[in-house]
């Protein structure tokens, strides 16, 4: 069975053209990689959905995973931060972004 992981990182403040690339290009990777990932942005599904609703579907997806990738923005993102402390106090795999060229282990 699949890993299943869930991608956080930046996305308030920043081009939706941008964060749609960034969480995509993580999205393909880590599919490429065997994991089954959870895309926030597709989650979410609408870019004018207030914070906090966002956020609680987030959390939701977040709940069902097995370990969340952090994408080197997540320490400027308060809903990231709140995402992964909420991994590591449910014991989550906590997964950051690796250099390029580096692979994740499923």
């Amino acid at each position: 069975m699949k890993k299943k992981i869930y991608i956080a990182g930046k996305v308030t403040g920043l081009p939706t053209n941008e964060v749609a690339v960034k969480f995509a290009n993580a999205d393909f990777n880590l599919q490429n990689q065997g994991f089954e990932v959870i895309n926030p942005i597709m989650v979410v599904g609408d870019w004018r959905c207030p914070w906090d609703l966002a956020m609680r579907k987030c959390i939701i997806a977040l709940m069902d995973c097995d370990a969340i990738y952090l994408l080197p923005d997540w320490r400027s993102s308060k809903g990231a931060n709140i995402e992964r402390n909420l991994a590591s106090i449910l014991e989550l795999e906590i997964i950051e972004a690796p250099i390029h060229g580096q692979h994740l282990k499923k």
